[in-house]
């Protein structure tokens, strides 16, 4: 996959920094307990697990020695994502207007 030219460093940055808070918050709500559970919800782990998924690499893209390469980091996330965690990154990106057409032009 040929990587489009991507202006918008700034943008690819927060985009990822949202999606990781996003999921952060998602794994803690679907975490806690609700203090009338004795065994483990296993739709609530499988959610979990599929956030934890999506974007355990995220971090290390914000690392500055490989910040400026960040859109490999999103490009990978996206080509490796099942069509319902590519839906739910569209939902956060959504959220914050971030322009991610360059990652359907494959």
């Amino acid at each position: 996959m040929t990587l489009a030219r991507h202006d918008d460093q700034e943008a690819a940055e927060a985009a990822v920094s949202h999606l990781l808070t996003e999921s952060l918050l998602m794994i803690r709500y679907l975490a806690a307990s609700d203090g009338d559970r004795t065994a483990p919800d296993n739709g609530r782990q499988e959610q979990v697990h599929t956030l934890a998924d999506l974007c355990h690499n995220l971090p290390s893209w914000l690392d500055p020695t490989r910040r400026d390469r960040i859109h490999e980091g999103i490009a990978f996330m996206w080509r490796t994502a099942s069509p319902n965690k590519q839906r739910w990154v569209r939902q956060c990106w959504d959220a914050i207007s971030y322009d991610y057409r360059w990652l359907m032009s494959d």
